[in-house]
């Protein structure tokens, strides 16, 4: 998308909602939301490829921005997100540069990475040519390496200085549970915080964006205090549950 890179660093909160269900149908009434994108979870989530192609085009189609957290840091798998039309890409558990530099290599093309050429689903999602998509690709596609471990807080410095990377996004679950030695979830535990604090300088520090799962309102809150800007606003399977309790609370 033309001009999300300096939408992304206007230092506004740029919230989106998180799809866990598939369907295109479904991600074109999440993307009608007063919200900036719609992150399509295929880690967690229920939606395979197939699924992907039609969201991202129905996302983009009511000109928000599509974003995929892919399975997991693969070459393959982030080549295929971006080549589906994604204009974000959330790559999970990156622990080290190298696994860092792996991540660029696989979402930019030369002379920055090496992502392969290939798909056209890229190009009728971006209303272009394959010429001006090679051109523009890189500045208009972005990457962020996922931190929400013990081992990616420890070098989130070197991380956050790996070339061509755009941003960092923290998982606040799995770091949560990282930082509390498998006791439970607390996005807003006291070491989660300070750690988010160690995220968000790290970002300043090599003018990246920073971002995390929020989830809700109060959490997001929170984070957006702390600098972030990047985040997961809503759930669906949140806002079906919270519709459904509504609708049954009105009835009875």
């Amino acid at each position: 998308m033309t001009g999300l890179r300096d939408r992304l660093h206007d230092g506004k909160p740029f919230l989106f909602s998180w799809m866990s269900m598939a369907g295109a149908q479904l991600a074109g009434q999440m993307a009608r939301l007063p919200l900036d994108g719609v992150c399509l979870d295929m880690q967690h989530g229920m939606i395979g490829f197939s699924d992907a192609v039609p969201m991202i085009s129905a996302i983009a189609g009511v000109s928000k921005a599509p974003i995929v957290r892919v399975l997991w840091n693969d070459p393959g798998l982030v080549g295929q997100a971006f080549d589906a039309g994604a204009s974000i890409v959330i790559a999970p558990m990156i622990n080290s540069v190298a696994q860092a530099q792996a991540l660029v290599k696989a979402a930019k093309y030369p002379p920055i990475g090496q992502r392969s050429w290939g798909g056209y689903t890229m190009l009728q999602v971006a209303k272009t040519t394959p010429a001006e998509y090679l051109k523009m690709a890189n500045s208009t596609t972005l990457v962020f390496a996922m931190i929400e471990t013990r081992e990616a807080l420890d070098l989130v410095d070197e991380i956050a200085a790996v070339p061509g990377l755009d941003g960092l996004f923290v998982g606040p679950s799995d770091l949560s549970i990282a930082l509390s030695n498998g006791a439970g979830i607390n996005k807003t535990a006291p070491e989660v915080l300070t750690a988010m604090d160690k995220v968000a300088a790290a970002c300043k520090r090599n003018g990246l964006v920073p971002g995390a799962f929020a989830g809700t309102p109060e959490v997001m809150s929170q984070y957006i205090a702390r600098g972030f800007n990047f985040l997961a606003a809503v759930v669906d399977v949140d806002l079906l549950r919270q519709g459904a309790e509504a609708a049954v609370k009105g009835i009875r």
